[in-house]
């Protein structure tokens, strides 16, 4: 009797643990399929006009230069994401300072999960599934990396699907060269140091000889 007792309870333990898992993979694909807490910030094609005559100014050896949050969202969304083929929607970017930055962007369900290798699993998807936007996040610091020209680096700490936190390093196993390429920019030879500043990104460059 001791022994049935024994083996109902090894059973009951297993399928509670069985339950668990199985919740727990729930609770994370809903959390995934959520919005992210923040709303990303707003910009107009003017902004993305000053954004781009101040990178001429750049380009052109100007000591200091500063884009505003709002300028810098305008040149990722009208500008720079249609030259390197990044497949993102409602990419923003928000500046909290101290060489900090959050990036949000948005990917249909299907293409998350043909870029995760799983293409099988989009195609039973119904088609209001298979579009259901998803919502990336990133954190990450931001320096200049010296070499034989400067490049723009972002070192991502923090990543999330929806409101699910990952490993950070699983940003570039879920998505394309194209926008995992985002991480990293060329700059002017004569660019010294970026600052990202509250609201706002500080580029200077080395004085004239």
């Amino acid at each position: 009797m001791m022994k049935g007792c024994t083996g109902c309870l090894g059973g009951l333990l297993l399928l509670a643990l069985t339950a668990l898992m199985v919740g727990g993979a729930v609770g994370a694909a809903v959390r995934m399929l959520k919005p992210p807490a923040v709303a990303p910030p707003a910009s107009t094609a003017a902004d993305g006009s000053r954004a781009q005559q101040k990178l001429f100014e750049v380009a052109r050896g100007a000591r200091i230069v500063t884009l505003s949050e709002s300028e810098i969202n305008a040149l990722l969304a009208h500008h720079l994401i249609e030259a390197r083929g990044v497949r993102l929607a409602g990419l923003a970017v928000h500046l909290v300072g101290a060489d900090r930055v959050e990036v949000v962007a948005r990917v249909p369900l299907a293409q998350l999960l043909d870029e995760m290798g799983i293409p099988v699993v989009a195609g039973v998807l119904p088609r209001r599934w298979a579009a259901h936007p998803v919502w990336l996040r990133t954190g990450a610091q931001v320096r200049v990396e010296r070499g034989s020209r400067p490049r723009l680096r972002l070192d991502v700490d923090d990543f999330a699907v929806g409101r699910q936190r990952l490993p950070a390093r699983s940003l570039r196993l879920l998505l394309d060269p194209a926008t995992v390429g985002l991480l990293q920019w060329p700059l002017p030879g004569h660019v010294e140091s970026i600052a990202i500043e509250p609201g706002r990104v500080v580029i200077r460059g080395a004085a004239s000889p």
